[in-house]
């Protein structure tokens, strides 16, 4: 009997720009490469509903489900997994994540529906578990999972990471909507290491995956950017390394392969300030980087200090101008409510953001400190003057408070985040109106984000698969669709055109002509 899982991606409780899930694919192309049967739910690009799932669970019937989540979204998945159980109690449910991997002991006692934790990197754990399950053996032999035995809780030791990444099979984007994705104009997500050797106390991620960097071979990369990009036809890649930038002979080996790819395809990546220099952001450039993201936290040297961030303001300005002169754009991002944090620090970060934006035209957003599981600052809150205020982890969206350094209460943040929020509106309406004067650049912002909301419409509503099952011709349909999701005809008909014209929509035409039906690729 062949094992069959399906995974589910679990949706956010808020409308984003999603990108194609990178670990779960991964994980999936682990599981397909030894045999079993693997299927994807992704409810980040589809309208979600238990009856939905109670239809793909019939008509697939595994014997796994598995879901992953962040902090944010716990609770979404977790009342996934208990629809699962619910249909079927001989079902075994599993979460991964990094939340849980953090939390293991509270979900198992938390949530009898469900039945394992897979803690850390899931690959190798995942294969483990499901050959263990197929032959009988004991579970306790499996590293890296959490479990119920007896009534108790059972926490296996800790599994080892991954050394050698190569060693793993390209993510199984075959099982994934890609087509939904690329209607979105989403970028596809690459990883060319893992590990973080930084140490800042808002950030889980060197406990999940370890202080070492693990490096890709920089030719295998580059392979699969050709083929997300020739194959899948992804014309933006998003590589999501922690630090894609803090070994200088990595990266140069990845720009010289992929110029000499001759590839059309713009990518971004995440970096610190301390890592780049003028040479190598101009090889980022010419090999087709066009963004990097910076996470300079604060403009307070004294809050990056105590955060351990191991960087200086002067840098952040240098590392910004280097990038702005290599004509790649900047994102930067700020954390309000770190520990230490009052009225002056804030200042200082919202005058530092405002400097980069009028000296250079850099991009920025602030956020509000959301103390992880698995983070220094959560494990020594007290330590760090830091009083916690909600333990629901639905709240953990970094854009409200759920913490307070001492001297520096939740509405003083909020009230600095709402005139981010109202800066962006109103630099947004400055776009806009730059468009209607004929701004080439403002007018395809607009005409992307136009773009954007209504395919998330599109998506979030299953419109299509509401619709399309019938005959009628694609003017046809975007009148339907105009009508149920109360769009202008003018850009329902262009952009299902497009859709169309970009192989993201078809019209299947059946044997009999009652089964024909629009569908995405």
């Amino acid at each position: 009997m062949q094992t069959r899982v399906l995974f589910v991606n679990t949706p956010f409780p808020f409308d984003e720009h999603p990108v194609p899930p990178l670990g779960l694919a991964y994980i999936a192309a682990a599981l397909e490469r030894e045999g079993i049967h693997v299927r994807v739910l992704d409810l980040l690009v589809a309208q979600y509903s238990p009856r939905l799932l109670k239809r793909r669970l019939a008509e697939y019937q595994p014997h796994f489900v598995a879901a992953t989540c962040s902090t944010l979204n716990y609770h979404i998945a977790s009342r996934i997994l208990r629809v699962c159980k619910n249909f079927d109690s001989s079902l075994i449910t599993l979460i991964g994540g990094p939340h849980v991997s953090f939390t293991a002991n509270q979900v198992i006692e938390e949530a009898p529906w469900i039945d394992i934790v897979v803690r850390g990197e899931g690959e190798q754990t995942l294969v483990d578990l499901l050959n263990s399950w197929a032959v009988g053996r004991d579970l306790a032999q499996v590293p890296g999972i959490a479990y119920r035995r007896n009534g108790d809780i059972t926490l296996t030791a800790p599994r080892p990471l991954i050394r050698e990444l190569d060693e793993l099979p390209l993510p199984a984007r075959h099982l994934l909507p890609l087509s939904k994705y690329r209607a979105l104009k989403a970028p596809c997500t690459v990883i060319t290491s893992r590990g973080c050797p930084f140490g800042c106390i808002f950030c889980s991620a060197p406990k999940m995956f370890g202080r070492g960097v693990r490096f890709r071979n920089p030719r295998a990369v580059v392979d699969e950017i050709e083929i997300v990009n020739r194959e899948f036809g992804f014309k933006q890649i998003n590589i999501v390394d922690d630090t894609f930038t803090v070994k200088e002979e990595h990266v140069q080996s990845i720009c010289e392969g992929l110029m000499e790819r001759g590839l059309n395809v713009k990518w971004s990546v995440y970096s610190r300030v301390d890592t780049v220099t003028p040479r190598l952001l101009r090889l980022m450039k010419q090999a087709g980087c066009s963004w990097v993201c910076y996470g300079l936290e604060s403009g307070s040297q004294k809050i990056l200090d105590r955060i351990k961030k191991r960087i200086t303001v002067a840098q952040s300005k240098q590392a910004v101008k280097m990038a702005k002169e290599a004509g790649i754009d900047v994102m930067v991002s700020f954390l309000l409510g770190l520990p230490g944090e009052n009225q002056r620090t804030a200042r200082q970060s919202v005058r530092l953001a405002e400097e980069l934006r009028k000296e250079y035209g850099v991009y920025y957003g602030f956020h509000i400190l959301a103390p992880m599981p698995g983070t220094e600052v959560r494990e020594r809150a007290e330590e760090y003057g830091i009083r916690i205020l909600t333990h629901d982890w639905a709240k953990y969206d970094a854009n409200r408070p759920v913490a307070e350094p001492a001297g520096f209460n939740g509405d003083q943040m909020k009230r600095i985040v709402d005139d981010y929020d109202q800066a962006i509106e109103v630099a947004w309406r400055d776009i806009v109106a730059k468009a209607d004067c004929g701004d080439p650049s403002c007018r395809e912002r607009v005409a992307t984000t136009v773009t954007q909301d209504f395919v998330w419409k599109l998506l979030k509503s299953s419109a299509i698969e509401r619709l399309g099952r019938s005959n009628h011709h694609q003017s046809q349909l975007a009148l339907k669709i105009s009508r149920m999701l109360n769009v202008p005809p003018d850009v329902t008909e262009r952009e299902v055109a497009r859709l169309v014209g970009e192989g993201n929509l078809t019209y299947d035409q059946a044997a009999q002509e009652e089964h024909a039906a629009w569908r995405w690729t």
